[in-house]
């Protein structure tokens, strides 16, 4: 599943080391033509580093989901900016999220981390100015939010998170009783490590869906459940 250029069909081609890419140019068509002579590819980005065809990412178990994480920690989300990258002749934008880190529920401190304990994971794709490269199944992040993530190698691949959006949690909080529940990158309740392994709804359909499902983990209740997999798979 790709996303297509509002103006035009897209180009494709092969940015950095990674697959295909997309980019979508929402300017007026001045812009959008100056764009296309400073640029070296328009293009959209298949989900997993993978062959070509590639358009979607399989769901992991939950044993599949922590065994592949280098590091699992949950933390809050203190800035977000975007680049314009070169490397060689190709350019591609990304972002990079910081996080500082609250507690690390499996491995150590994610490959980039500093001193105060905070971390800055890589993603391709996001907005400079007028250009916006969006890729489809990277999940979208909010400054001050809490997050709780199943990391993998960072800085070498297009989502440093395990199957991309199904290595993100998201920590909720109830605006009338402020308790803390899990849920997943789509905003549905995670109400148990069994509900990982299942394809991820459109937000308009989980928001039918969400009063028939049963009462979400809260964080330390899913914590303790990534805990003793961890221990479980690690234990000869």
């Amino acid at each position: 599943m790709v996303t297509k250029s509002l103006l035009a069909p897209p180009l494709l081609c092969r940015p950095f080391d990674f697959p295909v890419v997309v980019a979508s140019f929402p300017p007026p068509i001045a812009m959008f033509r100056a764009l296309l002579r400073s640029l070296t590819f328009v293009c959209a980005v298949a989900l997993l580093v993978a062959p070509l065809g590639a358009t979607s990412v399989s769901p992991p178990t939950f044993s599949q989901l922590t065994g592949r994480a280098e590091s699992i920690f949950r933390g809050e989300v203190t800035t977000i900016r975007t680049e314009l990258v070169t490397r060689g002749n190709d350019r591609a934008i990304f972002t990079y999220v910081t996080f500082r880190i609250q507690e690390i529920l499996k491995g150590t401190l994610p490959a980039g981390a500093s001193a105060d304990h905070t971390v800055t994971l890589d993603f391709l794709g996001g907005s400079v100015g007028e250009l916006t490269m969006d890729v489809v199944g990277i999940p979208r992040f909010s400054v001050g939010q809490t997050e709780l993530l199943f990391v993998e190698k960072n800085g070498q691949q297009i989502c440093p998170l395990v199957a991309m959006m199904f290595g993100r949690y998201r920590i909720q909080r109830h605006a009338t009783t402020g308790a803390e529940w899990v849920a997943r990158d789509n905003g549905a309740p995670l109400t148990s490590t069994d509900d990982i392994a299942l394809p991820l709804a459109a937000p308009a359909l989980e928001a039918r869906l969400a009063p028939l499902r049963a009462a979400p983990l809260t964080p330390a209740a899913f914590s303790a459940l990534i805990r003793d997999e961890a221990l479980r798979v690690h234990t000869p």
